[in-house]
């Protein structure tokens, strides 16, 4: 069963990584997702594609 992940939805990679946000859910079934990656003290905005299987909601606690 799908997730139902709206924007907004913080979320990460079943297999692991960076806390990604949803920012739009296409009729395709694909999640847009960004989030920022940190080398020293440059933070680069990135940004994919995910199918709802890949994804999980991510702790908020930290």
């Amino acid at each position: 069963m799908p997730n139902n992940f709206k924007t907004g939805d913080v979320v990460m990679l079943k297999s692991g990584g960076p806390k990604m946000t949803i920012s739009d859910g296409a009729a395709s079934g694909i999640f847009m997702c960004h989030w920022f990656n940190r080398e020293g003290d440059i933070w680069t905005p990135q940004h994919a594609g995910f199918k709802p299987d890949q994804l999980v909601a991510a702790d908020q606690s930290a």
